[in-house]
């Protein structure tokens, strides 16, 4: 944020600043789940979440086939001992991961860091309205406060080149909130949308649980 040098106009743009930071944070933790986890599954920055689970879901298929390397004992049902993950929801009504058996470290760690994502997709989720109301006040409150711009420099003791600045750092600081609003939904969306494919897909090999 640029400095209009107008107390009363600074301290609006303060006021916007808290969603702003609390939006960006949120959005970088998501991304860097999101690239972490597609580094531990093995794909590319362009790999969908369907292709991860999907292969994650084949490595695990390959796992129970794969002849164990020393004898295991037999257990009644046999269950209880196949290696395994599935997609349930949580108490608060998102998907989280749940495994059994025992699985191969690299599969283990591709599900932790699918769940670190789901639950940043779940923060989001639970945030991103808050923030967009909060946001779409101060913008509109600053908004109101342009008409008055030219009086107010005035009254700062701003002309000439300072008044011009001042005018031009406010027009500035607003395209940022107005285009930072624009991010937090698309953000919105994409947790949504991670969420969405990972139940979809999920349902499609078998691999949920509805909770009953």
């Amino acid at each position: 944020m640029k400095a209009i040098g107008i107390k009363s106009v600074d301290d609006l743009f303060k006021l916007a600043m808290s969603p702003l930071v609390d939006s960006i944070e949120m959005r970088t933790q998501m991304e860097t789940c999101l690239v972490e986890w597609q580094e531990q599954c093995g794909l590319g920055p362009a790999g969908t979440i369907r292709q991860g689970i999907r292969l994650m879901h084949s490595r695990v298929n390959t796992t129970n086939t794969s002849p164990p390397s020393s004898p295991q004992p037999e257990v009644n049902g046999n269950h209880e001992e196949t290696a395994g993950f599935w997609i349930t929801k949580n108490e608060c009504n998102q998907p989280t991961v749940r495994t059994q058996g025992s699985l191969p470290d690299p599969v283990h760690k591709s599900l932790t860091h699918l769940e670190n994502l789901l639950r940043k997709c779940e923060n989001i989720l639970a945030c991103t309205d808050d923030l967009l109301a909060r946001l779409s006040e101060a913008i509109a409150r600053i908004s109101e406060v342009y008409a008055e711009l030219p009086q107010l420099c005035t009254d700062a003791g701003l002309r000439g080149q300072k008044a011009t600045r001042a005018t031009e750092n406010f027009a500035w600081n607003l395209r940022l909130l107005k285009a930072q609003l624009t991010i937090i939904g698309k953000t919105q969306a994409e947790a949504n949308d991670i969420v969405f494919q990972v139940v979809d897909m999920a349902k499609i090999l078998g691999a949920y649980d509805e909770p009953k």
